[in-house]
């Protein structure tokens, strides 16, 4: 058995200071909030796809004022050029993977051809031990198939809370070092998981890619990031019959 890394090693003594610095980070932190407008529609003439998002805050579109500059609108926009896109958006702010399989499972539709999931913030910021955190990705993803018939997965990658300015520095290394390594387990869990892929979105992560709060994509991340989405998703399946 290996060393334990040194951002896990000094969680325990460094408690009392991390449970400090996140009630101040709540206490003063900018609260916005989810985008608003439509959750479902249709967009886009040519072959039908049923695309389902699923997700947290940055699913449910925080940061933007509308859902046509969040996720959604940008992938269903992106997609909508080759394809009919009947798609729809599940997300909630504070949604962890295991609470994201629950609303799933109590929302009423389906099947789905496509899956996008935008989730892994909140399960970092509890830092959920790693088993638990493939475990239960690996049985949202059997629930996306047995329950709702999806075919491909799209997998949005942890992002780098290392970066995020709302954060204090050591809530950075710790909550960004804890991330990384859940990132790195759930792109190798996807390398053998046939119909699933992880995405990450290209870019350099400066503060103008933050929305005002320090902690939500901003407009122009959102727009990257529903195109990276839409090109994998095409790339993969194809932009025409």
């Amino acid at each position: 058995m290996g060393l334990l890394p040194l951002d896990v090693l000094m969680r325990l003594p460094l408690a009392p200071l991390m449970l400090w610095m996140g009630t101040r980070v709540r206490r003063n932190a900018l609260v916005l909030p989810e985008a608003s407008g439509a959750r479902e529609g249709t967009f886009g003439e040519g072959r039908d796809v049923r695309l389902l998002i699923l997700g947290d805050s940055s699913g449910a579109g925080v940061g933007v004022v509308t859902q046509s500059a969040a996720l959604s609108g940008q992938l269903v926009n992106a997609l909508g050029l080759h394809c009919r896109v009947h798609w729809r958006l599940i997300a909630k702010t504070g949604a962890t993977t295991q609470s994201a399989a629950q609303m799933l499972l109590d929302a009423r539709g389906g099947p789905y051809d496509v899956a996008v999931l935008a989730l892994g913030v909140n399960d970092a910021v509890r830092l959920l031990p790693l088993r638990f955190w493939r475990a239960r990705q690996a049985k949202l993803r059997k629930i996306l198939r047995e329950r709702f018939g999806v075919r491909y997965i799209c997998v949005t990658g942890v992002p780098p809370l290392e970066y995020f300015p709302a954060l204090p520095r050591l809530l950075q290394w710790i909550l960004g070092s804890h991330a990384r390594r859940m990132d790195g387990v759930l792109q190798e869990d996807l390398r053998t998981d046939s119909g699933a892929e992880h995405v990450q979105i290209d870019m350099p992560f400066s503060r103008d890619a933050m929305a005002e709060d320090g902690y939500h994509p901003s407009a122009d991340t959102y727009r990257l990031w529903g195109q990276a989405m839409a090109k994998r998703i095409l790339d993969v399946n194809g932009s025409s019959d």
